[in-house]
């Protein structure tokens, strides 16, 4: 997600953050850029974009090494410069871009950013929007002032088939609709006046590709300003000297006008006299007359550097129109498509099955299964509103079936709503299971300290492996109707298979949740089919149940762990695989529980996973 990758960059600790594509090549000039930009004593943001060149033919052995051609000859890189300049065409609103920016506190643009899909459109054009708006830095566009390229046709390693192929498209078009959606209804960027435009002020190179004289030129007043590396400029705050003409502005102010017009500056060593002050001038206006570029002098460098098509304006006019969205959206995937495409090697999916009163605890459990670095897992919805939403964030998920009108607040163990979800999980699981897919399934208030996946197949294919809800230490595992039915693994197989089938059809007629649907159909009423304190045989299929350990898959009430001081220390002590979040009555007395624990795993306002980078104290209530 495009708001991770900036939220990780500015969460560097070196003086300058760069965020760049990963197919883009950039020059040594870059530096000199950044040298240049470090000298602003003012919160900046850079952003550039790239020049595509559809036959590249210069390429490097070594990351640092000489420019080669195919013959392995060393080229200059100036001449590498000139090819480029000759060839490379610029797409407005489509090359790859580069953003750069000082660390430290200020933010990029005011509010929050949505968590877009990478590389699937808006993300660039809204971020450039939001902080020309916010106002926070001065942003520039320095696209003229260093090379920056993207080799198209850079030969692809991996031969894909055309289903796939089909596929990419449809996930490029679910993409683009998606953050289309999100640019939509975040921020001021389709709510822009008609007479604003994304062209920030332009930083580029005058003298050639090696000089290292820097000009900033600003479209709307068709003025450049020829700061020098060697004057260190230092805001004074916020002066008087042009507030009466930025107040006098129509349209939205830029951020040149910002930073140049709206502050009071002190320079030095140079003297006013050096400048060709007039003693009956303010201070201000010696100082913007002693680096404005004289008309022809402009004109010159202008024509030297400027290039016609690489701008960075995208109105809104461009792609406003051209993305109709529906009230509603939609994953293009079939619920077929989404396992073939998230199953690990084993033919295995991690499943969810939520409704949007969970979506907190969804996203702390995804988060978690992520840094766990486990990518097979599915979620199956069972309202709309977390379909959307989890559409949303990027996740693959599928309707269980018809939206469910659930209760935000009131869908806990025991309630109508919450019987009624349950039963949506068995016949969830049987469906996939019949497609072929083995299922652990795990509800989203159950912890994960480590990937459970392998140790709970090794119990083999005749044996379906669940959590016990048992948390009396004297009492047996596989006590009648204990078997919870929120964290087990089950087989794609034919005993298993056709087990579920007579649970889906026992709760079909049940008025209770399915939980002691699975016992009574597993281990018989009573638990008439318990073998020992850990099994159960089912007689008609042979399927054997083994309840797991309690010390390692613990459920809410066991041992009291969530009452200690140090959760997570506790239960690493003990060998914690999971720990189940249940055995509270409440969304949010359990939401409660888990965050004042500390195993949380997002941070709701940044819309991102909690990272080691995160700053304390990022952890929000919805």
């Amino acid at each position: 997600m495009f708001h991770t990758m900036v939220g990780r960059a500015r969460a560097s600790t070196s003086d300058i953050a760069v965020l760049i594509e990963p197919d883009l090549i950039l020059f040594p000039d870059f530096i000199d850029v950044l040298g240049y930009s470090h000298l602003i004593q003012d919160d900046w943001l850079l952003v550039a974009m790239s020049r595509n060149v559809p036959s590249f033919p210069f390429h490097q052995q070594l990351p640092e090494g000489p420019w080669l051609i195919k013959s392995n000859n060393v080229v200059e890189t100036e001449e590498v410069h000139a090819y480029v300049s000759q060839h490379g065409q610029w797409t407005a609103c489509k090359g790859g871009q580069l953003w750069a920016w000082n660390t430290g506190k200020v933010p990029l643009h005011a509010g929050v950013m949505p968590p877009f899909v990478y590389e699937q459109g808006q993300h660039n054009e809204w971020l450039l929007n939001e902080a020309l708006t916010s106002g926070y830095r001065f942003v520039f566009d320095a696209t003229e002032a260093f090379s920056l390229i993207y080799p198209q046709d850079i030969p692809k390693t991996v031969q894909v088939t055309q289903t796939e192929e089909v596929d990419k498209y449809e996930y490029q078009e679910w993409g683009f609709a998606v953050n289309a959606h999100l640019a939509r209804h975040y921020g001021s960027y389709f709510f822009r006046p008609a007479n604003f435009s994304n062209l920030p002020v332009k930083l580029f190179k005058c003298g050639g590709p090696k000089s290292k004289k820097f000009c900033f030129w600003d479209h709307f007043k068709h003025l450049s300003y020829c700061f020098p590396p060697e004057l260190l400029l230092i805001a004074e705050g916020q002066g008087a000297g042009f507030a009466g003409m930025q107040a006098a502005e129509d349209s939205y102010i830029t951020s040149f006008r910002r930073y140049v017009l709206g502050k009071t500056w002190k320079y030095f060593p140079i003297q006013p006299h050096l400048l060709g002050a007039r003693r009956n001038l303010p201070f201000w206006k010696n100082f913007v007359s002693g680096f404005r570029m004289s008309s022809n002098r402009r004109s010159t460098c202008l024509q030297d550097n400027f290039t016609v098509g690489a701008e960075l304006d995208c109105p809104v006019s461009r792609v406003k129109e051209p993305l109709p969205l529906n009230s509603h959206l939609a994953s293009p995937f079939s619920l077929e498509s989404l396992l073939s495409r998230v199953a690990n090697s084993d033919k295995v999916v991690v499943l969810a099955v939520v409704g949007n009163s969970y979506r907190d605890m969804l996203m702390s459990w995804v988060c978690r299964l992520k840094w766990l670095k486990l990518s097979n897992l599915i979620l199956s919805a069972v309202d709309d509103d977390i379909y959307e939403f989890a559409i949303l964030q990027g996740l693959p998920v599928f309707k269980s079936g018809p939206s469910m009108n659930l209760s935000f607040n009131d869908c806990h163990f025991g309630t109508e709503c919450f019987q009624t979800v349950t039963k949506v999980k068995s016949r969830t699981v049987l469906q996939i299971l019949q497609l072929g897919y083995h299922v652990l399934l795990s509800d989203v208030d159950v912890y994960w300290f480590k990937d459970p996946t392998r140790e709970l197949m090794s119990f083999g294919p005749g044996t379906l492996v669940a959590q016990t809800d048992e948390y009396n230490l004297t009492e047996a595992l596989n006590v009648p109707r204990r078997l919870n039915s929120g964290f087990y693994f089950a087989w794609s197989n034919n005993a298993t298979i056709a087990a579920f089938e007579r649970i889906v059809k026992h709760a079909a007629t049940s008025h209770m949740s399915e939980q002691p649907s699975f016992y009574d159909v597993l281990c018989g009423v009573g638990g008439k089919y318990r073998v020992g304190t850990t099994l159960c045989v089912e007689p008609l299929t042979n399927l054997t149940v083994h309840f797991l350990d309690r010390e390692k898959y613990p459920n809410g009430a066991y041992k009291t762990l969530w009452e200690n001081e140090n959760v997570a220390e506790v239960c690493k002590r003990q060998g914690c695989v999971i720990l189940h979040n249940n055995w509270i009555s409440g969304r949010k007395k359990k939401l409660a529980r888990q965050i004042a624990s500390g195993l949380w795993d997002y941070d709701d306002r940044g819309r991102m996973c909690v990272k080691s980078w995160h700053s304390s104290g990022q952890i929000h209530l919805f």
